[in-house]
């Protein structure tokens, strides 16, 4: 059992002068991966997502649920970007949270980014396909269904959709070629995706109406902003293939962080824009519910404007379907390169500098997916993926600030640099904890990073009891219930306590390329949204996540634990030592 836990804790080793070093092609500037950005998020977010909130949970005020999402959104792309400065390594927080946790954990993340990828391809696809059938009045589905039949399975689409299943073998193929044209075609698409969003929002201003906003901006409340938030976040879904890509960014501790900041601001104004003048146009329970934008222009008077729209979905969802599917063979083939999961997905092919082989399985089985599940369900199934991703990425950071030693690539030309590693704090290590909490020391050590470590396991939990409180006992704190009362008081000093803690302790001062600034502040700020958008998740996506962990932890158990990289390192090391001299 000792020795299974061991296992479970081992972490992967980070050798700074190979962290340079790959087998994939090096080529991606700032703009290519701001562009693949932007390309990757900016899909069906505005298309099909906006009016569908502003219709059901927000009114007008689904404004401020896309801000509130973009700000959960940009502290989470913070923490990534200081770990893809530090470890540009394909992988994202599968590998961060190897690096500083322990390869259980970081299993269990990458796991879910997969089922994020997995579900953000395939639901992209259903949108594509949505999209593109409904400018023919439904013809494609009328035709499928009379051809095909109908699915009556329940947990399954309506109908087969063949028309996803080929854009997804289509991109399979674009993304087959290599990563450098795969930039090039995205850049094509998202470039004329950013000008017809720009031509609905001058347009659209010129048709908006300001009463539709004073009469009743936000006819939900705040709960309706709140949980408009929590779906608002899929829409932010996909910066991540920025650090994913990481080990093919030309200068990645400069690049990752510019890029994913460049990358989710432009989002937001998009948009903040379209969201905009779409409720200010026409009112917001009476928003059309198939081809939202495109039949508001044409209540509006504006009926020419549905093809340029047209255009603009088609555009934006390819490059959105193009930024959900790159990312997973990538990851495929950083957990395969470690041994946690097949080996054989780790192969990259010679000539395209690809791994072929996971990006083969990747496309077949987001295609099989988008042929079987609807959009909605697709959905429900991938913010919980995502949301405990970013989560990790944030105590990671935390967990690596408090550290005494340094994890991943350093500034280069710090003068002062050589002697920061040169010292140990030696004096520390019999220090009592409560002497190192109290004493203005300069350099973190092993009992102040302990203590940090407990300090940021209890804010976690006390942020998720706070959180819980909020959503489900709302009403008894309004009426001032003791119960309630008592509960909040405890977990909120529980919180508040270990933030206290955690802003005495000493941090790690090695330069880095890219710091997350306000830490421990701004990581606890990121936790605190994600764990209460993950609580906002109905009970059928924790079933379906629970599901799909039973599968992940199979694997691991079977398979990950005697086939890991690091568990042969530790053997061969253990095997070295044992030799007589």
């Amino acid at each position: 059992m000792d020795s299974l836990l061991r296992s479970f804790n081992r972490k992967k080793i980070v050798d700074p002068s190979t962290l340079t070093s790959t087998e994939l092609n090096r080529c991606l500037s700032i703009f290519d991966l701001t562009v693949l950005g932007i390309g990757s998020t900016l899909g069906a977010g505005i298309y099909v997502l906006a009016g569908d909130v502003a219709r059901h949970d927000t009114g007008p005020s689904i404004v401020l649920s896309f801000l509130i999402a973009a700000i959960a959104s940009i502290l989470s792309g913070l923490c990534y970007g200081e770990f893809g400065a530090r470890v540009p390594k394909a992988g994202s927080a599968y590998v961060y949270s190897y690096v500083t946790i322990g390869e259980l954990c970081a299993f269990v993340i990458g796991w879910n980014l997969l089922l994020e990828y997995v579900i953000g391809t395939s639901s992209v696809a259903r949108a594509w396909s949505s999209y593109f059938d409904s400018l023919f009045d439904g013809a494609i589905k009328n035709f499928t269904i009379s051809t095909i039949g109908e699915m009556h399975a329940s947990g399954i689409a309506e109908y087969p959709d063949v028309l996803s299943v080929l854009v997804v073998l289509i991109l399979t193929t674009v993304l087959a070629v290599g990563i450098k044209k795969t930039s090039w075609f995205n850049t094509l698409f998202t470039g004329i995706n950013l000008f017809v969003i720009l031509f609905i929002i001058c347009v659209g201003a010129f048709y908006a109406r300001p009463k539709n906003w004073s009469s009743s901006f936000m006819p939900y409340g705040m709960s309706g902003v709140m949980t408009g938030a929590a779906t608002c976040f899929y829409a932010f879904v996909g910066f991540d293939v920025i650090a994913t890509t990481g080990e093919e960014a030309r200068n990645p501790s400069r690049a990752i962080p510019i890029s994913i900041v460049l990358a989710l601001v432009f989002c937001f104004l998009a948009y903040f824009g379209v969201s905009a003048v779409l409720t200010l146009m026409w009112p917001s329970s009476d928003l059309p519910v198939d081809g939202t934008l495109p039949n508001v222009f044409a209540l509006r008077g504006a009926p020419w404007a549905k093809y340029v729209i047209a255009v603009g979905a088609l555009c934006g969802l390819t490059s959105s379907l193009l930024g959900a599917l790159l990312p997973l063979p990538r990851m495929l083939y950083s957990m395969a390169s470690d041994g946690l999961i097949f080996k054989f997905l780790a192969k990259v092919n010679p000539r395209t500098e690809i791994p072929m082989i996971a990006t083969v399985i990747s496309g077949v089985f987001s295609a099989i997916l988008a042929f079987i599940f609807n959009l909605h369900d697709l959905v429900e199934m991938m913010s919980i993926g995502t949301l405990l991703a970013y989560t990790m990425v944030a105590v990671c950071v935390l967990v690596l600030r408090y550290q005494p030693d340094t994890i991943g690539l350093i500034k280069e030309n710090s003068s002062s640099l050589s002697s920061h590693l040169a010292e140990k704090d030696i004096s520390e290590e019999d220090t009592p904890l409560l002497g190192v909490l109290l004493r203005d020391t300069r350099k973190p050590s092993r009992k102040t990073a302990l203590l940090a470590l407990i300090a940021t396991v209890v804010s976690c939990i006390g942020f998720a009891g706070v959180c819980a409180l909020i959503i489900w006992a709302s009403h008894a704190l309004l009426q001032a219930s003791w119960w309630a009362i008592l509960m909040m008081v405890l977990v909120g000093v529980a919180a508040i306590g270990s933030m206290v803690v955690l802003l005495l302790l000493p941090q790690n001062k090695t330069p880095l390329p890219f710091k997350v600034p306000f830490v421990p502040l701004l990581p606890l700020l990121s936790v605190f949204i994600n764990l209460f958008l993950i609580l906002k998740l109905s009970y059928l996506t924790w079933i379906r996540f629970a599901v799909w962990m039973v599968i992940g932890l199979s694997i691991y158990l079977f398979y990950g634990l005697r086939h890991s990289v690091e568990k042969e390192r530790q053997d061969e090391q253990h095997t070295e030592k044992s030799q007589p001299t």
